[in-house]
Order: structure tokens, then C-alpha cells, then sequence
């Protein structure tokens, strides 16, 4: 419970839970104040207030707070000691102090220096216009026909502003002027000059600050490796052309970026490039075999015309030789003419699509490629060998902070680029990963240490570059520490020196508390 007696007799509380810092929200208070019972209002999240006069009068006082939040209660004695300075603010409240407030805000000050000229404008604006005399073609002036006519109310003269144009602007400099009289009391956050940082508990709200009781444990030492997503080579595919020649589109097209193909459909066609020379020769071989089949099938012909003088096996052979000399013939026209369809090797969806349509392409070029993204895995490399003998268990991080847990599945016994390759399956692939994305893998080893664990987002760099955590000394004072920390499963780090168990120490919010200066 933190309180702050403002200059307006008002005393406000604010209430969370010691361990970790969290608001204490809608729980039911009840307050004597010497002896006196005081209500106790709720006035924002977690925020209540004790209005009374007894606050406004210097002296001690004594408060008791009986707090119950759910299966929770708490009773609270409190000493106050309302200074002399505060109990005579409270007394001159008035408009000395609104003048004195005031004074040392130029920014009110200039905000209603803008809104008094606005209002002088638009009052000049409103301000009535005499109307210019009207000129006779021979030059004489002529009297307007309004002067014949008597007015019955009186004109403000031109250029004066309404009363109640120019009272505006001030109406509104005295109301900004008077709204932090009804405001919560809070000082600003700023760095003390020991290094410590003092935040404010309304402060603290608007951070989100967050805070655990640390103790020591032993945890698995890790280490950080650097990898990339791949696709699964047992749910993948490549598909490449078979041979040289032009890529054409099936009948419903080539399939696009994201569409799921089956093993054995057909993506495209490829038809065969000759060039002249091999064009010729084609159809030479088209020629012979043409004339040869000519030959076979008249000789077919006279030996089934003389079958009960030939035998049937004589008969049998030249049919047989004709059918061989067709089927040659089919060979090589499809060869010449015809095309060669191209399908997929696996099933999945389309991730890489680099065939177009009349491409020329080489035997062995690569055409499309297939990814199932609910198989994919993580391949990283280590450059000790040693370090990474006997893994327990891996995780992954992206860029972006996604966490990807992994299941090892071996490691590599040549060296690529002097260093071991590293192979893991992401268990429960998340949608929306791409093959290629770069990862941290964070690789626990078997091997124990002895530490405090901490989360990842506890430990941040200082100015100065080493790791430091902030620990909370007191409600409002958050004291930096310089610890030697390792990393443990992606998520957590391990915090090796530095602190001592028992200590109150930051976990959400200690990059926004080391941006206060």
C-alpha cells in the first residue's frame, strides 16, 4: 500500500500485491483515522481515497486500514505525519494559488495567450460594419436610406469586441488553470542521482510494471546457436524439368503461389527443342520406317493370302514385324511432336513457382517447389562440436520473438564450413512460418548450473553495455544491477552472479523503466 497525501486534504492509496506488483482492483476497504471511521472511495483501477479534514491539519494521525480482496485480508496501521507546509497549502487554496500555478506554467500561459487572440478575432469578425457611401454617377454623395430610418436599439461602434467574445478565451484559461486542483498528486518519474530510477505508482499503472521474488535453482546449461527454417526433405519436393525443351501450361493453367497440389498431378508440359540437323535426322528415321512398314504390310498380306500353303508361323513373324516397325514409328514421332507432362513429387503447397509459359528451359532445371507447412524443420550449426554432444531438449526464436519448440533429430558427422550441422523438427509448426526464416536456437545440455532464473525481457543492456536487471528496493525506487547471466531455454536466462534470493527484482517493464532519465 503506497500513500499520498495530496494538497487538498485528500489522501490517495494505491494497493498491489507486494510479491509481484499486480493492482489489487475492487477490494473492499474500511478506514478509521484516529479513532474516526473515513470512507474510502475507489477512484480509478486499484486507486482509492480518503477524504477528510484532519488531513489538511498538521500533527500526527493515525490510520488503520482493514483490506479484504477476495479470500484475502489484511489489516494496515499506518502513522501519517501531515507537515505544516501541506496543512497551509491546503488552508490558502484559492485564487493566489491558481496565480501562483499559474506563474509557473508557461505552457497554460501561452495556451490561453492563443485562445484570447482567437476570440478578439472572432468578436472582430462579428462586430458590426458601417456600409461604404453610395456615389452618384455625377460624383455627389449620396446619404444611405438607413440614416432616414431611426434605429431603435444602439450599435456597438466598429471594431469593439462583444463582452462576451473577449470573456471566453479567459473562462477557459481558468478552467485549464484549475483542473490539476481535481487531479491524483503524482511526482514525476526521474533518475536519482545515486542511479537508482523512481517511478510513481500511477506511473508504474501506465508502464505495466511487474515484479517476482527471486530464488536459486539449478537449470540446464545452454547454449545460442544460429539456424534457419527448412522445409521437411520427407513432405517436400522439387520438380524439374526432365529434359530440354519449351514449358507449356496444362489446360486449368500452372498452379499459383499457395495452392496445395497432390503427388502426381500434372503442373506443366515440357516439348522437345531440336535443333535442324537433329530435326533432319528424325525424319529420315520417319521415312525408313515409313517405307519399311510398307514393305512388312504387303508381305503380311501375300502370306494371309496363301495360308493353306504357308504355315502360320511364317504368317505370325510378319505380323509381328509389322506391329514392331508401327510401334518404332510411334516412338520416334512422339519424340519429334509430341510433349512430356510434369508432376508434382509430393504433396503439399506451392512455394516457389519459376516456370512461364514458351520458356525455353535445360534438362534438370528447377520449375516449381512443393512445402507442407505443418512439417518443417529448424537446421542450425555449432562450432564446438564439443558443447553440443549430449542435447537434452531445443527451442527456437524468430526475429519477431516467436518461440518454436523442437525436437532434436541428429547431427551431422562431416564438417560444412567447419562447423557441425544441426538438424530439428518444430513440433507444432505455427502458420505463417517460411522456409529460410532466420532463428536463434537456444540448446540445453544435460549439464547443470546453479542460478536464478529470470525472464528474457528482466535483462536488459545498460549505457554502458552489460546486462543489468532493476530491482525493486521499495514501492517507488527501482535500483539497477549488473549480473552475468546465460541463456536457457529461448524464453528464460539463467542469472549466474549478481543478485541474491529474496530480492525483488522487474520482470515486465525494465526497458521502458531505463528509458527514464
Amino acid at each position: 500500500m503506497v500513500g499520498v497525501l495530496g494538497p487538498d486534504a485528500r489522501l490517495w492509496l494505491y494497493l498491489d500485491r507486494y510479491p509481484s506488483a499486480e493492482p489489487v482492483d475492487n477490494a473492499e476497504i474500511s478506514a478509521t483515522l484516529d479513532g474516526q471511521p473515513v470512507p474510502v472511495t475507489r477512484s480509478a483501477e486499484a486507486t482509492y481515497v480518503i477524504a477528510h479534514p484532519l488531513l489538511g491539519q498538521p500533527g500526527a494521525r493515525s490510520l488503520i486500514l482493514t483490506i479484504t480482496a477476495g479470500a484475502d485480508m489484511d489489516l494496515l496501521p499506518l502513522d501519517i505525519e501531515v507537515p505544516a507546509a501541506a496543512a497551509a497549502s491546503v488552508v490558502t487554496q484559492g485564487w493566489r494559488e491558481t496565480a501562483t500555478r499559474a506563474a509557473a506554467e508557461p505552457v497554460a500561459w501561452a495556451a490561453g495567450l492563443a485562445l484570447l487572440l482567437l476570440g478578439v478575432v472572432i468578436g472582430r469578425a462579428a462586430a458590426p460594419r458601417n456600409l461604404p457611401p453610395m456615389v452618384a454617377p455625377d460624383g455627389i454623395a449620396l446619404k444611405p436610406m438607413t440614416e432616414a430610418v431611426s434605429e431603435p436599439h444602439h450599435k456597438p461602434a466598429a471594431g469593439r469586441v462583444p463582452a462576451r467574445a473577449a470573456a471566453a478565451p479567459m473562462a477557459l484559461i481558468l478552467g485549464l488553470l484549475a483542473l490539476p486542483a481535481t487531479a491524483q498528486p503524482m511526482d514525476q518519474p526521474r533518475r536519482q542521482p545515486d542511479g537508482s530510477v523512481f517511478v510513481p505508482k500511477p506511473t508504474q499503472r501506465l508502464l505495466g510494471v511487474r515484479a517476482a521474488m527471486v530464488d536459486r535453482a539449478d537449470a540446464p546449461v545452454a547454449l545460442q546457436l544460429v539456424g534457419q527454417v527448412i522445409a521437411d526433405p520427407n513432405a517436400s519436393g522439387r520438380v524439374q524439368a526432365p529434359q530440354a525443351g519449351r514449358v507449356e501450361a496444362p489446360p486449368a493453367g500452372f498452379p499459383t503461389l499457395g495452392s496445395r497440389v497432390e503427388r502426381g498431378q500434372t503442373m506443366a508440359y515440357i516439348v522437345p527443342v531440336l535443333g535442324a540437323q537433329e530435326r533432319s535426322g528424325v525424319q529420315a528415321t520417319l521415312a525408313e520406317l515409313d517405307s519399311q512398314i510398307g514393305i512388312a504390310q504387303q508381305r503380311t498380306q501375300r502370306l494371309a493370302g496363301l495360308a493353306g500353303s504357308v504355315s502360320a508361323r511364317e504368317i505370325a513373324e510378319a505380323r509381328a514385324e509389322l506391329d514392331g516397325l508401327r510401334a518404332r514409328r510411334a516412338a520416334v514421332a512422339e519424340g519429334l511432336n509430341g510433349r512430356l507432362a510434369v508432376q508434382a513429387t509430393a504433396s503439399g503447397f506451392i512455394s516457389v513457382v519459376a516456370a512461364v509459359g514458351g520458356q525455353i528451359v535445360d534438362a534438370r532445371e528447377p520449375l516449381f517447389e512443393i512445402v507442407e507447412p505443418t512439417r518443417l524443420w529448424v537446421e542450425a550449426v555449432a562450432y564446438d562440436g564439443g558443447m553440443v554432444a549430449d542435447i537434452a531438449g531445443a527451442r527456437a526464436t524468430t526475429a519477431g520473438g516467436l518461440g518454436l519448440d523442437l525436437a532434436f533429430i541428429g547431427r551431422g558427422l562431416a564438417l560444412r564450413q567447419q562447423a557441425v550441422p544441426l538438424q530439428f523438427r518444430i513440433v507444432n509448426a505455427p502458420p505463417g512460418l517460411s522456409v529460410g526464416t532466420p532463428v536463434t536456437v537456444t540448446v540445453q545440455t544435460n549439464r547443470r548450473a546453479a542460478g536464478i532464473v529470470l525472464p528474457g525481457e528482466a535483462v536488459i543492456r545498460s549505457a554502458e553495455g552489460p546486462p543489468i536487471v532493476f530491482e525493486m528496493a521499495s514501492a517507488e525506487r527501482f535500483v539497477p544491477r549488473p549480473v552475468r547471466v546465460q541463456p536457457l531455454d529461448g524464453r528464460n536466462v539463467l542469472v549466474l552472479a549478481g543478485l541474491e534470493p529474496g530480492n525483488r527484482v522487474v520482470t515486465e517493464a525494465a526497458s521502458l523503466i531505463a528509458q527514464i532519465r
